[in-house]
């Protein structure tokens, strides 16, 4: 008897999140973890799925299968649904076949699983972010930026103590302008690392902030951090979509983390414009901080690039940090081994896309359209094109 085919976008999103987690497993068993935590944490760094995973026999297993999920996300009747499971599909496909060692370049992985254009950032794009951020420097009464880090640096001793003052402050906030937010019961905490290959992680199931006390932070630089990391960032979104995933509201795929899909330009995009969302750019310090950041992510990918495609060394790629920022020697050596990380990679190129797709899309949502915007952004998972494709669909009371 011939199986019917799958129609119903719920079914669809139960077979992908069964086989992400089982290619998630197959990964884990395949090669063995390294030492730090971004070794550690597999394809899925965090989910919240009560489904089992599908055993997967081999990379070829794993591509089978995903060819057969995107046939039938491909037919589902509703516009929004049938775009994300079919891009999160095509990427997850593309990220199949670099993990099998396929022959595939840097810019086919970069295209194939973020949905971004993968050419690195002109001379052009990093000279007006380095002037951007001179111009908030000197709002900020400081004559260069190595002068202000130096006045405004958070000693490592009291990050810790900052942040978490901060973090109450983004949760009420977060609580006051965006209510509709599901957050967890628990205010996240703060852990000190270092020596890793971060700056910050959100550490979702064990309700804390990894924070690296070897980079040199300015107290607008934890800020923002704080906002991309826990509010209204990555721990207010997990625990968004851990609750409606729970209720039925969303599809079963919004309960897991997938690095390097379609799906992780918004999950950084979201963190990167915390503070807008909050309308909480208030003092000079915000503004340097944000500049400062645009510029290291638009070097980042310059040195991801170009490391990974051979067109720079490990030390060129250094220096060029160190000149084109005014990037410290701690930030450096994470940065390079962030962005030759045999996982993490492609990665790199989420932040400064999803801070500049996002902050496109808000910007032009008006002030009467915010809480159903917040919803569409919240709510719903999206890849860089749905976000804006369907941000005009009425969405459904509740998930097919």
């Amino acid at each position: 008897m011939r199986r019917r085919l799958i129609l119903n976008a719920r079914e669809v999103s139960t077979e992908l999140t069964r086989t992400v987690l089982g290619i998630d497993q197959h990964f884990r068993t395949s090669r063995s973890a390294g030492p730090d935590k971004l070794d550690q944490e597999g394809l899925v760094p965090v989910q919240w799925s009560p489904l089992e995973p599908h055993p997967i026999d081999g990379w070829n297993d794993a591509r089978s299968r995903l060819r057969t999920l995107l046939d039938r996300a491909a037919i589902l009747p509703d516009p929004y649904e049938r775009d994300w499971l079919c891009e999160q599909t095509l990427s997850l496909s593309t990220l199949v076949r670099w993990l099998a060692g396929e022959s595939l370049g840097y810019d086919a992985v970069v295209a194939g699983t973020l949905r971004i254009d993968p050419h690195p950032p002109s001379a052009r794009a990093l000279q007006r972010a380095r002037a951007a951020r001179e111009a908030a420097v000197a709002a900020a009464g400081y004559g260069t930026y190595a002068a202000y880090a130096d006045a405004e640096r958070v000693p490592s001793n009291e990050v810790g103590t900052i942040m978490t003052e901060l973090i109450g402050q983004a949760r009420a906030r977060t609580e006051s302008r965006l209510p509709g937010l599901h957050l967890a019961p628990d205010t996240i905490g703060v852990k000190a690392v270092a020596g890793t290959a971060f700056s910050a992680y959100c550490d979702y199931p064990g309700r804390a902030v990894w924070v690296n006390t070897d980079i040199a932070f300015t107290r607008g630089d934890l800020k923002q951090l704080v906002a991309h990391e826990a509010y209204p960032g990555h721990d207010a979104h997990m625990s968004h979509r851990d609750a409606l995933v729970r209720t039925g509201t969303m599809l079963p795929d919004g309960a897991l983390v997938v690095t390097n899909t379609a799906s992780s330009v918004l999950f950084e995009g979201i963190a990167e414009r915390g503070l807008d969302l909050l309308e909480w750019r208030e003092a000079a310090s915000d503004q340097v901080a944000w500049t400062h950041g645009r510029l290291q992510w638009l070097a980042s990918i310059e040195v991801a690039h170009g490391l990974n495609t051979g067109r720079l060394t490990a030390t060129e790629a250094g220096q060029f940090l160190r000149d084109g920022c005014d990037a410290d020697e701690a930030w450096i050596d994470a940065k390079l081994r962030f962005v030759t990380h045999g996982l993490r990679a492609p990665f790199v190129y989420t932040y400064w896309w999803g801070g500049t797709v996002v902050g496109r899309w808000w910007r032009g949502v008006r002030a009467a359209e915010r809480d159903r915007a917040v919803r569409h952004l919240y709510d719903r998972m999206h890849s860089p094109g749905t976000l804006i494709a369907h941000a005009n669909q009425e969405e459904p009371d509740d998930a097919s």
